[in-house]
């Protein structure tokens, strides 16, 4: 058999293997009919050329199917650029254009007919007719290409882009072959030859791009598992070749060296190539890029985003935002429940909401290993690939689960990043119904969700912080009016004060005068400097924090207020770097607080103690307590309060502000009808 008849074959082995494939899809139209006529005759005339190579071993005779195959090409062109030409010229004129073509191309033919009816021509003279009429047709074509490609829409780019690539391949092949012909008048024997291989290797091309037209796509189906396995099988085999034919040349060219080194690279080889299928990360490397060029991919993008923004975008209110992130997250991947942790001010991650899962009060410090790790790599964490290879994990870095996830045993970890700052965290349970594992598309489409829900919470907060702002600006406004009758009473009230003296004959009239006029001074110079008081402002100093809580606990008796608070302090003194009248003005909010929340017969402590982190101060009362919801929600909000038209929700705001910007922490806890207790940890001085 000659080269060419193997050629030959393999073309027409490929191409019926790609008309197979084609012919599995039930899709109809002009252009999918046009592809099956061009890929049969392309078929058959590698067919005919194989059998001509073998019975005219070696003699090349140029036959009217070459005309046929060119032609049935330059068809498939011209209907694809009826279609990218459909929005910019009327059909008709398509159509003019196309019967004009076609109608030259069948007069080109004609003289060839005629020969074989009459015998008009010699056979050298129909070679050679035949060879400039398939070079017009291959430039013809090479022209399409260009057209097709250049005014092919950049979204639709992806989809032609390999189908011209090979009908370029087999046109400028084709060019070279018979310009090469009619330049020297005989066609090269083994360009002529190698020519079924060039359309062999084109035909590939044309898969992919079938592959990629929903219009095209054939209803057949390949096992990853046995394409994964193919390809590393391919690949094995290109590498033992290599290989093989480095040692070949090693062993001839080596001298009496030449087998030792063959020996040598025959073991590396082997050694390697075992090291290669026995590598588990390699191994995923290749499944994940079979997964990824070979395969549709497993999500309708469009109704996933579609479902995902539509769910985000009802939310109204912070609390609503929070759970349908949860829900917006836990969906794609059918995950029937999950938590959402974000990050505070305190430098605390905690759980702000639930959905179809059990809630965790612990607070994750923002230094340990997990918010870390999800900061530094954006790495979706499945807990139980962790489990079950920690490996894959401890290349990237130290990852260490805390307490709380060996207990609820979640599925997956998506952290929240916005400009490369871990924000929050999802935390996902396991879905029952889902059969196929977490893989790479999975992890990019929560990575890439996990992002666009970052950018809603951080401009949810974003408003909340600019209408705060707005609600402080027309507090601001009416504090100023409010501070200003105060200052008119104080002065009325210290006139009144100073003429009680004439009445001084009464004791008991002004023993109660007395009491109230400088109570209700006392009140009203706190209420002052709570009002007024600017933290920008303050100026911090080493403040003797046991003297501010007796200074407290002094005014509150004078003030007569009920229960009067008791002070415990373990200390006699201890220094805080803090302003005193900011300190003593918070600490007497929360007491009021208490006092408003307490009935005459309840408590109230006030006590003080050291801890590693400075001074522990607690304020507790066995008063009216809180629900968990209004801590959680309104607490340490402005204008959030229990007491109704009574209260403005500043003092306790306030009170946090304030400790926050010493460096210092606030912790509440409370229970309904059972009492509140207020922790502040305030640093000491160096």
């Amino acid at each position: 058999m000659t080269i060419g008849v193997i050629s030959y074959s393999i073309s027409a082995f490929t191409f019926l293997i790609f008309l197979a494939v084609l012919l599995t899809d039930r899709h109809k139209g002009a252009t999918k009919q046009a592809l099956i006529v061009a890929a049969t005759i392309s078929c058959a005339w590698s067919f005919v050329l194989a059998y001509e190579s073998l019975l005219l071993a070696g003699e090349i005779k140029i036959s009217i199917i070459e005309y046929f195959k060119n032609v049935s090409w330059l068809i498939l062109l011209m209907q694809l650029l009826s279609v990218v030409y459909n929005d910019r010229l009327k059909n008709k004129t398509i159509k003019k254009i196309q019967y004009a073509i076609l109608t030259a191309i069948a007069v080109l033919i004609l003289p060839i007919l005629s020969d074989y009816a009459f015998g008009v021509f010699t056979i050298a003279q129909v070679v050679s007719y035949l060879t400039v009429l398939n070079l017009l047709m291959v430039i013809i074509g090479i022209i399409f290409v260009e057209q097709l490609y250049r005014n092919t829409q950049a979204e639709k780019k992806w989809a032609i882009k390999y189908l011209c690539l090979g009908l370029l391949g087999m046109f400028v092949y084709d060019f070279y072959l018979y310009a090469d012909g009619l330049l020297y008048q005989h066609i090269d024997p083994i360009a002529w030859q190698a020519r079924g291989f060039i359309y062999a290797l084109t035909v590939p091309l044309l898969g992919i791009s079938v592959l990629r037209d929903p219009l095209w796509s054939p209803e057949i189906f390949i096992s990853r598992r046995v394409v994964f396995h193919t390809t590393a099988l391919f690949v094995s085999v290109i590498y033992l070749m290599i290989m093989g034919i480095a040692g070949y040349y090693v062993r001839n060219f080596g001298g009496d060296w030449g087998l030792v080194a063959q020996s040598i690279i025959l073991f590396i080889t082997i050694l390697m190539l075992a090291v290669f299928i026995s590598s588990r990360r390699i191994r995923a490397r290749i499944n994940v890029l079979v997964n990824k060029h070979f395969y549709p991919y497993k999500y309708d993008y469009r109704e996933e985003w579609l479902r995902f923004i539509r769910t985000l975008s009802t939310s109204s209110e912070e609390s609503e935002l929070h759970h349908n992130t949860i829900k917006s997250i836990a969906q794609i991947i059918e995950s029937p429940g999950g938590m959402l942790w974000l990050r505070e001010d305190s430098g605390f991650f905690v759980c702000v909401d639930t959905w179809e899962m059990q809630h965790v009060s612990d607070r994750e410090p923002t230094g340990t290993s997990l918010p870390k790790f999800l900061e530094e790599h954006e790495f979706v964490i499945s807990v139980d690939e962790y489990l079950e290879h920690p490996e894959v994990y401890d290349r990237l870095g130290h990852l260490e689960f805390p307490e709380w996830i060996k207990v609820i045993q979640p599925w997956l970890i998506v952290p929240l990043i916005y400009n490369d700052l871990l924000i929050g965290f999802v935390v996902l349970d396991h879905a029952t119904a889902r059969t196929e594992s977490f893989n790479w598309e999975d992890s990019d489409l929560l990575k890439t969700a996990a992002r666009q829900v970052a950018a809603f919470l951080e401009q949810m907060k974003a408003s909340k912080a600019l209408a705060e702002a707005k609600q402080f600006e027309d507090f601001n406004k009416v504090s100023t009016y409010v501070i200003h009758d105060i200052k008119n009473l104080i002065a009325q009230l210290s006139l009144i004060s100073s003429n009680a003296e004439k009445h001084k004959d009464n004791p008991l009239f002004m023993e109660d005068v007395f009491k109230t006029i400088n109570n209700s001074v006392l009140k009203m110079n706190i209420m002052m400097e709570v009002v007024n008081g600017k933290i920008t402002s303050a100026k911090s100093s080493s403040v003797n924090i046991i003297s501010v809580l007796e200074e407290l606990v002094h005014h509150r008796q004078i003030a007569g207020g009920k229960p009067v608070p008791i002070l415990g302090c373990e200390s006699s003194s201890f220094y805080v770097k803090a302003d005193r009248n900011q300190l003593l003005a918070i600490l007497g909010h929360l007491v009021q607080n208490a006092q408003d929340a307490s009935d005459d017969h309840d408590k109230i402590t006030i006590s003080q103690k050291r801890s590693p982190d400075g001074v522990v101060i607690e304020i507790e009362d066995t008063g009216s307590g809180m629900n968990e919801d209004f801590i959680k929600n309104n607490l340490f909000k402005p204008f959030k309060t229990t007491k109704g038209s009574k209260g403005m929700g500043i003092g306790v705001y306030e009170a946090r502000e304030i400790i926050l910007a010493i460096g210092g922490q606030i912790e509440v806890s409370s229970e309904v009808d059972v009492g509140t207790c207020f922790k502040l940890t305030i640093p000491g001085t160096a």
